[in-house]
């Protein structure tokens, strides 16, 4: 059973570092990966929120491979040490979740959005806009 953590710790580190390789591509080249998500089942906002998050949720994937890699290598009787270290991956692991909805949902906060990315409207936004219009 433990191989099936490291099998899940060493996908969530591919899907972490797929995500970062396309965030920094969209933060270069301008690159738009729209094409690659005509098949993900959502509204069109919702896809090009989660494009301009891709940064964040690789993150969040790597930040979740550690957590997990250091609960399953910490034996049942924490150290000071690490438990602040499992404390610390959890915080960041919620800051991630968090910065990557807010990112998608308002757009906010612009700095983690690529530039050719930040006039867009978040998913939020575009639906409340949505509404007013029918």
């Amino acid at each position: 059973m433990i191989v099936v953590y490291w099998l899940v710790i060493a996908l969530c580190g591919v899907v972490g570092t797929t995500f970062l390789r396309f965030a920094g591509r969209s933060w270069r080249e301008g690159h738009s990966y729209a094409y690659r998500m005509r098949l993900v089942p959502y509204s069109d906002d919702f896809k090009k929120g989660i494009e301009r998050a891709f940064g964040t949720v690789g993150a969040f994937h790597w930040v979740a491979a550690l957590l997990m890699a250091t609960v399953l290598l910490t034996p049942a009787s924490l150290t000071t040490w690490e438990a602040g270290l499992l404390g610390a991956l959890l915080v960041a692991l919620l800051t991630g979740m968090a910065l990557t909805l807010s990112i998608i949902w308002f757009n906010r906060p612009r700095f983690l959005v690529p530039p050719h990315m930040r006039t867009q409207r978040g998913t939020a936004r575009a639906r409340a806009a949505g509404r007013r219009c029918h």
